[in-house]
């Protein structure tokens, strides 16, 4: 009786554990060009349906179609794609942009019954969007991929504030192979509240400043906070979530604002296990890496140059609120000043100030300088004074 029985309870346990063949089928690939009509005929005939929006209905139709079934691919042909309004990512999608696909930002809707909005892709489920409810912590899309081949581009086109990706509450994130131009204020990529991210192989170029909105970072890391309206898209639970173990690598960052950055922070939720390695920074017009509230950070053999500003204080690599973390083997050359850590407060939150044990402290040295001018490591210890005796300096190895 009892051999019976555990041989019947294995059974039932292989009946559950070994995938079904309804199960088992693999996710489904689409194919889209510029010229191609909504999935979905119900989208055709809105009123708002033009020449303007047509590329924004069909992707927004295939991006839903591949909800519904749980995840799929999506790839863009050759040709461009105006973009006036957003569209949801929802997990499981992998989104591939064809040599030669340019989504370009656009602000004509073709109708005054909708305004175009700042995003290109929102990292959170059409469904959310479509029924205006709310994500939190990392419980949004998970496991999207968006991949560039060749000379793939997303054109901001200056847009004002206009971003190619608004990422919050994620988990598991690829992005890759895009070229990213013409930002306008505001940031290309807003990452907030992701667990396990990558960004490799991206090239930022030729970004402007948008007087009265802040560094205007390519990649911004920052936290969906109230207060500090850090992420401003309504799908938010405004939870203050930070990012955890984000890698970014081997991207160029060409004629722009700030290459990485955090320039406000929450609380006690620190950014963690950031990675920041063989970059190549060539031209900013404020500081090129600026962290901010940051827990043992990597920036590593990165190649950094021409960071200047008009009053001469531009900084290649800035840290406010840092704990822990390794900064060497980067080359940092024509820059006003090299690296600086200083204490920092905002919105009446307690101020955070930079820990490093002595070790750390040394091993800043190990990075290479040509043509800084101050080309120290330059750590004040004072909230909100600047001289040599609240500063610690250090020379860089030779």
């Amino acid at each position: 009786m009892k051999k019976g029985l555990v041989f019947g309870i294995c059974l039932l346990l292989v009946f559950w554990l070994v995938p079904h063949p309804e199960h088992a089928k693999s996710m489904k690939s689409y194919r889209i060009t510029p010229q191609t009509e909504p999935i979905d005929p119900v989208l055709r005939s809105y009123s708002t349906y033009n020449a303007k929006t047509k590329n924004h209905y069909t992707l927004r139709s295939y991006l839903e179609r591949i909800e519904k079934e749980g995840g799929g691919t999506l790839v863009l042909s050759k040709g461009t794609y105006l973009s006036p309004l957003r569209v949801g990512i929802p997990s499981n999608t992998t989104i591939i942009l064809e040599n030669g696909v340019i989504l370009k930002k656009t602000n004509e809707t073709g109708t005054s019954k909708i305004q175009a909005t700042t995003s290109i892709f929102d990292f959170v489920p059409p469904s959310v969007l479509r029924l205006h409810t709310t994500v939190g912590k990392y419980g949004g899309s998970k496991n999207i991929k968006i991949i560039g081949q060749g000379n793939a581009q997303i054109d901001l086109n200056h847009f004002p504030r206009g971003s190619a990706f608004a990422i919050a509450h994620n988990e598991n994130l690829y992005l890759g192979g895009i070229t990213i131009r013409n930002q306008y204020g505001s940031h290309a990529i807003e990452l907030d509240a992701t667990k396990t991210a990558l960004i490799e192989n991206m090239h930022f170029v030729d970004a402007k400043m948008l007087a009265g909105t802040g560094p205007n970072e390519s990649i911004n890391l920052d936290t969906p906070d109230p207060i500090t309206k850090g992420f401003q898209w309504k799908w938010s639970a405004q939870d203050r979530t930070p990012n955890h173990d984000i890698t970014i690598r081997n991207n160029r960052f060409t004629h722009i604002n700030v290459a990485v950055g955090t320039h406000q922070y929450s609380q006690d939720r620190p950014h963690t296990a950031v990675r920041i390695l063989n970059n190549v920074i060539d031209g900013t017009k404020d500081h090129a890496i600026s962290m901010m509230n940051w827990s043992q950070p990597v920036v590593q053999n990165n190649t950094i140059r021409n960071v200047r500003r008009a009053d001469g204080k531009a900084i290649a690599i800035l840290g406010r609120g840092i704990v822990g973390g390794s900064i060497k083997q980067n080359r940092l050359e024509h820059a006003d000043r090299a690296i600086q850590f200083q204490p920092h407060v905002n919105y009446g939150f307690k101020p955070i100030y930079n820990r490093f044990t002595d070790k750390e402290k040394l091993s800043f040295r190990q990075n290479e300088v040509n043509e800084v001018g101050v080309d120290q490591v330059v750590l004040f210890s004072k909230l909100g004074t600047f001289s040599a005796e609240t500063s610690e300096r250090f020379n860089f190895v030779p």
